[in-house]
Parts: C-alpha cells; structure tokens; sequence
C-alpha cells in the first residue's frame, strides 16, 4: 500500500492510512474541543459534498420540494444533508497543543 501510494502521487505527502479500528478509537475518546461546526470545517463539508454530488454521487435525503433547476441545487442538498445529520464524514481537528481529534460529521452541530 505505501509503494502504491508513494508512486501514485494522488494522494498528499501528510496523509495517512487509519485502519476501521484506529478510527472507532479515536472517535470514542473524550473531547475537548465543543460539538459544533467552525465556519470553516462546515464550508469545506458542504463544499465537498456538493463537488461529489455534482460529480454523480447519490444524494443521502430527499429531494422532494427542491429544484433541480436551481443553479445551487447540489450545494443545497448538500447542505440538507448536514442539516439531516446524515453525511458519512469524518472531522479531523488538530490543536494547538498538538494533539488530534476526529469528530463524526453527525456529531456537530452548527451555533450560529
């Protein structure tokens, strides 16, 4: 795997393989940080998912009363989707004291 991803260049130099378990143990630890969206981690969430929906990805919530016509149609599913609690990703915040912690997107909430 490390072979495969040193040659494939897709991949960022930082990047590193976490294991299922890895995860479900970073995710069980006791925070410090509060469960809420920064601005910038739900931008980055919304946007991401938007790119992959616009990409041909199957939307996770219905689109009933929602125009596909609309010019921000995939960002607003996207956002329905954060809304729902239903987007399958993973936060990762690094502190200032240099430890680590992953959030589940379905954990957070946004305060503003």
């Amino acid at each position: 795997m490390e072979t495969v991803r040193h040659e494939s260049r897709i991949l960022h130099p930082e990047v590193q393989s976490v294991g299922r378990k890895q995860l479900q143990d970073a995710l069980a630890l006791e925070k410090t940080t509060l469960p809420y969206f920064t601005k910038y981690e739900y931008v980055t969430l919304v946007g991401t998912r938007a790119q992959q929906l616009a990409d041909g990805s199957k939307p996770l919530v219905s689109l009933d009363g929602m125009l596909t016509s609309d010019p921000k149609f995939v960002w607003a599913v996207a956002e329905k989707e954060v809304m729902e609690h239903k987007i399958p990703f993973i936060i990762h915040r690094r502190l200032p004291n240099g430890v680590s912690e992953y959030w589940s997107a379905n954990d957070l909430t946004i305060m503003w």
